[in-house]
């Protein structure tokens, strides 16, 4: 039995919500100054992240029920690539976004003090969360965990539905397969 689509739909209501939030408080520097948006968008992003590796599991279980030989089988591989680099994508947000939570009360910084290897892998850590967050590279990350998720979700429909059920899904099937 196919479990995958029961899977497949809470990550990307949660991602796309926290991808709009992201871009919108980017677009928009008033929303960065508010304190209630930063755990609304933790909350999305880490529960996005966690259903999407469950997402990923249940889509190779449907990969291994459907023995596919045909060209369905190109797409099938490429749907799932693109899973995993959305997926991938996400996590890297979601690790900057844990290190700054852990940050937010300064209670780890006293803990990594105590020890001179843990303390510069925690400033290490914070550098490189502040490099995702608070620089050009988070929007550029969201845009394209955005765009790999669109492919995903297109080549998932065009699996499922076929490549003519929207214009979308033709053309990003017609972008890895010409017939």
């Amino acid at each position: 039995m196919n479990i995958h689509p029961v899977f497949v739909h809470f990550p990307i209501a949660l991602l796309v919500a926290y991808s709009v939030l992201e871009l919108g408080a980017y677009i928009f520097p008033v929303l960065r100054r508010q304190a209630w948006l930063f755990p609304i968008k933790a909350f999305l992003l880490f529960t996005g992240v966690i259903t999407a590796f469950t997402s990923l599991a249940t889509g190779d279980i449907a990969e291994g029920i459907i023995e596919d030989t045909s060209p369905r089988a190109f797409i099938i591989e490429t749907h799932s690539a693109f899973a995993v680099a959305t997926s991938v994508l996400y996590l890297v947000l979601a690790a900057a976004y844990l290190n700054r939570v852990f940050d937010m009360n300064g209670w780890f910084d006293r803990i990594a003090a105590t020890n001179g290897l843990l303390a510069r892998g925690w400033a290490f850590k914070k550098r490189l969360a502040h490099l995702i967050l608070d620089t050009w590279l988070l929007p550029l990350v969201v845009l394209a965990a955005l765009v790999t998720m669109t492919f995903t979700g297109a080549l998932g429909a065009a699996i499922v539905y076929g490549p003519d059920i929207d214009p979308v899904v033709s053309y990003v099937y017609h972008l890895f397969w010409i017939q």
